[in-house]
């Protein structure tokens, strides 16, 4: 299910099948926990319980908050470290200052997060588990309604 998810949104068509109906966008999120809880050895992912786990997200966005807010979900959902991001825009200290389409980067093994520019059209997050990147998932997978205010690092 994740992997043809991943094919229909690289090619534009993932919206029908996977995320027009509250049921389907649940059975994603199922699936997504499934992956990330056992290990893949095809995929070189260890499962989310190993010492050794190295989750990477990637976070496009058209504002820091919207970023910010999916990171923090995705960092709640999966157990992993909050790291207050850094920012890597030359004139700008605080990433939560950055202004117009971001790209955030976290990885959970060396807890380095970094918000760049980005100027691309695509929206959502990516995670990569061992081998196995999957996405641009919702930038509100996990709290749709966006009820949750942005984190305030």
């Amino acid at each position: 299910m994740l992997r043809d998810f991943t094919l229909k949104e690289f090619r534009g068509v993932a919206q029908a099948p996977y995320l027009s109906a509250a049921g389907t966008r649940q059975r994603l999120r199922d699936a997504l926990k499934v992956a990330y809880a056992a290990p893949s050895v095809p995929a070189g992912w260890v499962g989310a319980g190993h010492p050794d786990v190295e989750v990477l997200l990637g976070v496009v966005a058209s504002d820091i908050k919207y970023a910010a807010r999916a990171y923090r979900d995705w960092c709640e959902e999966l157990q992993l470290e909050l790291v207050r991001p850094v920012s890597r825009v030359d004139g700008i200290v605080d990433a939560m200052l950055v202004r117009g389409g971001v790209y955030l980067k976290y990885n959970s093994k060396t807890k380095l997060c970094y918000v760049s520019r980005y100027d691309g059209k695509d929206r959502g997050v990516l995670i990569q588990l061992g081998q196995l990147q999957l996405g641009h998932f919702p930038l509100g997978f996990f709290d749709e309604a966006m009820a949750k205010p942005p984190p305030s690092f």
